[in-house]
């Protein structure tokens, strides 16, 4: 077992259905991308160069910039390529609050899942916006994050775990499985 230097990315602020685009620029602060691991700008999709178990978690917050109207839920769904074309490993919808003066002007959510992820894999993270939220509502600027990192070179022996997430819900830790 060995622990590698994780990804942590952080998206654009726009609400543009599809693939989000990341931030990777070396030397932006908090933003890194370890050794293994490659993005393509033009599929949007990070590749994993190295198989293994990685804790991978996806942190979602939004802004209000239009106070006026906006509301409805935001859902971004993490895609792993070539397996499970169509299934989401790791999923997330935010439920935005109707304008008003009571209510919070930002939302947001977690979750993390350990997945089995094969050398090549490819991850991409899409966004789905209600209509109502696409001009009233931002990614927060550095606040909606992509990470992973790996914590297996394969998954040890006794241990089951499908290709498909554990997943372990909005802002709990994975099981711990020693």
């Amino acid at each position: 077992m060995g622990i590698r230097l994780p990804a942590h990315w952080v998206f654009r602020v726009q609400l543009t259905e599809g693939p989000l685009r990341w931030y990777s620029d070396p030397g932006l602060a908090g933003v890194f991308l370890g050794p293994g691991l490659s993005y393509d700008q033009h599929s949007r999709e990070l590749m994993v160069a190295e198989p293994g178990v990685y804790y991978v978690f996806l942190h979602l917050k939004l802004q209000r910039v239009v106070s006026s109207f906006g509301s409805g839920s935001v859902s971004v769904a993490l895609h792993l390529q070539p397996l499970g074309a169509g299934a989401a490993a790791l999923a997330l919808t935010l439920d935005l609050p109707p304008p008003s003066s009571k209510a919070p002007d930002s939302a947001s959510g977690f979750r993390s899942s350990l997945l089995h992820l094969g050398a090549g894999q490819r991850l991409g993270v899409h966004l789905r916006a209600e209509a109502g939220a696409h001009l009233a509502w931002q990614l927060a600027q550095g606040a909606t994050i992509l990470g992973l990192f790996r914590v297996a070179t394969k998954v040890p022996a006794g241990l089951s775990l499908p290709p498909w997430p554990i997943d372990t819900g909005p802002g709990y830790p994975p099981p711990d499985r020693e």
